[in-house]
């Protein structure tokens, strides 16, 4: 199994050496972000209900989790990550 966790912890550090600055990110900026903070997520979210439910109900709440992350980020900084991803599927 293939982790990023050197790569995780240091991005991490750089993050909190700039924290308190204003930095400029983009929208790819955030949708970048987004799918390794999922996918962290994910990992962990599955560990730790694998054993109580079975796959149709993981399946439920992955797609919950998702539509609440979407909302989240779309209600705090205006992004939507379904168009987004939708558009540069299309540019591709």
């Amino acid at each position: 199994m293939k982790t990023f966790s050197k790569q995780l912890s240091d991005l991490s550090d750089y993050a909190l050496e700039i924290s308190g600055i204003k930095n400029k990110y983009s929208e790819e900026d955030m949708i970048n972000a987004s799918l390794i903070f999922f996918e962290v997520f994910s990992s962990l979210m599955y560990d730790c209900h694998k054993s109580k439910l079975n796959q149709d109900q993981m399946e439920i709440l992955f797609t919950e989790a998702g539509k609440s992350i979407h909302q989240t980020i779309k209600l705090f900084t205006g992004i939507d990550t379904k168009e987004y991803l939708k558009d540069k599927k299309e540019t591709e």
